[in-house]
């Protein structure tokens, strides 16, 4: 027996298991480009009007930053612009998640020490999560080239812009590979690779903000995100861009193959700390519990949050000093900001105030894996009442996004301010604006919360794929396919960056929220456990 003995084995186990969920990520992913080429086909039909609006995105500096450079005026230029990185942001983050669960998470549940009893050799789960993600990255790469010939695009650019999402999957579950080597805990495994897809997100974007020719430009060669762009699809193609994903992809797996040689099964790199004899007082309730589960995974994302918001604040003046621009200042007044720079940071706030949801329903749903591991009914069975049981994981659920997005909004504010000279203007400014998202993500921790107390078995796939679909509805809205009354069906639709702060959205939001907290609640009082 070797060590990679059984993958073939579990390569079966994971299709059997998830081959529904796979299939809707291949094809979620590989649809979105041949729907932006067809709408970019209907909606500028002439070369007149793709010149325009190309010219219209590159005098919007945040769009920018957002979205990467136009390096080609024609469809396909336009469809590689537009798609590029919306195909990676959908590919990454389930790619290292997909990883996780079938590495770090079956070592925590178990199961991985019982298939271990069987002819499996150490490196098999690993290896067959690792061949899993890459082929669907390589389908989905297939059905975007396949699509994009077939609406009469270019062959050369099509093929490189479905490898070039395809490389986004595999650097991201390699990156995921090593971070289920490195702790014990799945929760916090997640938070180090997600983090890691938000600091490649936020180089890509400080370095687009400025153009080709920006002093910060270097930045976007810094992450796996800004290569999806340099290959430059449709636009004098790289293939050499392809080099250094696989480079990084080569290292990263030997990197994770020596971290699980070395260490202990269930065990990370980082060793956990031993516990104290006796225990305060303190910890024994539901809600001491609920903290000791979800402190790793919520210490992680808030150290994110002040990486991420020391960085942008401390760049986000810069920005307001080179994009400002007369053409702009509509834009820019509708927004409520004062300068384009600010608008730049209007939108990245909205963008982390998304990626905060994910902390969210991953708190919630963590009433589940306690209920389906049978732990729950421990709890249970004691005095503890299942309201106050399911309190306890729901106020950090809530409480947990309201943390990381006040330290995001602390950091942001107060690096903008001691850039600007002016810290008691801009910190509570900006401090405000980085929370307008938190309503929305408490409607994420609503809708959860009642597929729990209702259709459990559904909890997870239901959460997630409403997560998903708001996000569909958000690209469609914004390139005219859908009407927004279609757009206002996702809560994101009341906060979203292009329009100006008010009260009345948030609140209605809030109530949303309870509303639907209370009602999943009455679902959970009335049904069985498990």
């Amino acid at each position: 027996m070797t060590e990679f003995s059984g993958t073939g084995g579990l390569i079966r186990l994971i299709l059997r298991r998830d081959w529904l969920k796979l299939l809707i990520w291949v094809g979620l992913v590989g649809l979105v480009p041949i729907g932006i080429a067809s709408s970019f086909a209907q909606l500028y039909p002439t070369t007149a009007a793709l010149n325009a609006y190309a010219d219209e995105v590159m005098r919007t500096p945040a769009t920018v930053g957002m979205l990467g450079l136009v390096f080609s005026r024609s469809l396909g230029g336009l469809v590689a612009w537009r798609s590029g990185l919306n195909g990676a942001i959908l590919i990454a983050p389930i790619a290292l998640l997909f990883i996780i669960r079938y590495t770090r998470t079956e070592e925590e549940k178990g199961r991985r020490e019982l298939l271990g009893s069987t002819v499996m050799g150490r490196f098999a789960p690993l290896t067959a999560a690792l061949l899993v993600v890459f082929a669907a990255s390589l389908i989905i790469a297939a059905l975007i080239a396949s699509g994009l010939i077939g609406l009469g695009l270019p062959a050369a650019g099509s093929v490189l812009l479905g490898l070039a999402a395809a490389s986004v999957g595999w650097v991201f579950a390699a990156i995921a590979a090593v971070a289920a080597q490195l702790t014990e805990s799945p929760g916090t495994a997640r938070g180090m690779a997600l983090s890691a897809f938000g600091l490649a997100y936020l180089l890509r974007a400080v370095g687009d903000a400025g153009g080709e020719q920006g002093r910060q430009f270097w930045l976007s060669w810094l992450s796996p995100l800004g290569w999806v762009r340099l290959t430059r699809a449709f636009a004098g193609e790289r293939w050499w861009v392809l080099g250094p994903s696989l480079s990084f992809v080569a290292v990263l797996c030997i990197a994770a193959y020596t971290l699980l040689a070395r260490r202990d099964l269930g065990a990370g790199l980082l060793p956990a700390h031993p516990g104290v004899a006796s225990v305060s007082p303190r910890l024994n309730s539901p809600l001491a519990l609920a903290w000791r589960l979800q402190r790793g995974s919520l210490s992680a994302w808030t150290a994110g949050a002040v990486v991420f918001g020391i960085l942008l604040g401390s760049t986000g003046y810069t920005f307001s000093t080179f994009v400002d621009v007369p053409q702009l200042q509509g834009w820019v007044l509708r927004m409520g900001a004062e300068n384009a720079g600010d608008a730049f940071l209007f939108i990245l706030m909205y963008v982390l105030g998304q990626v905060a949801s994910a902390y969210a329903i991953s708190a919630t749903l963590r009433m589940r894996s306690e209920e389906v591991e049978q732990r729950a009914d421990l709890v249970l069975a004691t005095a503890v009442s299942r309201l106050r049981w399911a309190a306890s994981h729901l106020f950090f659920a809530i409480i947990g996004p309201t943390i990381i997005l006040i330290v995001l909004g602390f950091f942001i504010g107060l690096g903008f301010g001691l850039a600007a000279g002016d810290v008691a203007h801009e910190l509570p400014r900006l401090f405000i604006r980085t929370l307008e998202t938190l309503p929305a993500v408490w409607v994420m921790v609503g809708i959860a919360t009642l597929l729990f107390g209702w259709l459990p078995r559904f909890t997870s796939a239901g959460t997630w794929g409403l997560l998903a679909l708001f996000f569909v509805l958000e690209l469609g809205w914004e390139l005219q396919r859908i009407s927004q009354a279609m757009f206002n069906l996702s809560p994101f639709a009341y906060v979203h960056w292009s329009l100006p702060l008010t009260i009345t959205p948030l609140i209605e939001l809030t109530l949303a929220a309870a509303g639907l907290v209370g009602v999943g609640l009455l679902g959970f009082q009335r049904r069985d456990i498990a």
